[in-house]
Order: C-alpha cells, then structure tokens, then sequence
C-alpha cells in the first residue's frame, strides 16, 4: 500500500509541474521557445530596417554599424543596405534555427533577442533625444531627387553639399 501511494505521488509531482508555469522552460518544450525568439528576432530586424530607412531619408542618422555605413556611402542605395541586412539576419536565423534542440543554441538565441531589444531600445532614445543632437561628421542623409544622392550636414558651410 505504502509503495502504491509513493508511485501515485511521483506520478502526480510530474503532471503537476507540466502544467506550472516554469513547464515552458523543460528541455521538451526548447525548440519551441528557441523558434518564438527567432521570430522576435526577426521582427526586431525588420523594425530595425524600417527604422533606418525613415531615418537615413528624412533627417538623417549615423549609421552604428561600419559595414551598413560604407555600403550606404559607396552604393547611394536602401535596396543594398536592405539586401545585406537580410542576408546577415537570414543567415544567423538559420543557423540558431538548425541549432534550436541543442542548450548552446537557445543561450544564442537568448542573447540575440537580447541584443535586438537592446537596439530597440537604443532606437527608442535615438528617437526622443535626435532633435537636439548637433549635427556629426558622419551623420547621412539621403536624398531622393532624380537619382539618390547623399547629403553630409557636417561639411556645409553656406549650402548643402550633394554627393553624387
């Protein structure tokens, strides 16, 4: 009696914590939780780019990241900036997706999402505080006139300088 009554508690401690809240947190439950953060992570991407296009074609931004900045200054063009970070994003996605079963995989994804939350949050103060920021030496601005053409404030000094 005793022994049936020991099995029928394990048995109820089990199903008990399946239907916790920290159940989403079990190693069975690690694919799904990895694939929710890589659709996160791709929608914070997106809001990224979105972000940075309205930016770089309205009052312009300085670019964090040196690669987008030299591809924006060599190519005069959203659609190769877009293109590359689609590509770096499509690239880590899949790669942390191949990886979702495995604990290395999901610290990766943790730490991704936690980076693009971070940048949102950056974007978010950007935001508030850009009117009030002096203008820098590398802030872009494009231009849309016949042809996209950049616009550098900093080397003004009695009328906007395009380059073409």
């Amino acid at each position: 009696m005793i022994r049936v009554r020991k099995e029928f508690h394990k048995q109820d401690m089990k199903n008990s914590n399946n239907n916790s809240i920290f159940s989403i947190f079990n190693e069975e439950n690690r694919s799904q939780r990895v694939t929710w953060l890589l659709i996160g992570i791709v929608a914070l991407s997106l809001a990224d780019l979105t972000l940075t296009s309205m930016y770089l074609t309205s009052v312009g931004m300085t670019e964090g990241n040196p690669i987008a900045a030299w591809l924006i200054t060599q190519t005069n063009s959203l659609w190769v900036l877009a293109l590359y970070k689609g590509v770096t994003v499509a690239t880590c996605v899949t790669l942390l997706y191949y990886m979702r079963t495995s604990r290395q995989g999901e610290l990766a994804a943790w730490c991704s999402m936690l980076i693009m939350t971070a940048l949102s949050i950056w974007w978010n103060q950007y935001a508030l505080y850009s009117p009030s920021f002096p203008v820098s030496e590398d802030q872009i601005v494009m231009v849309q006139e016949e042809s996209p053409a950049l616009l550098f404030p900093q080397r003004q000094r009695h009328a906007p300088t395009l380059i073409q």
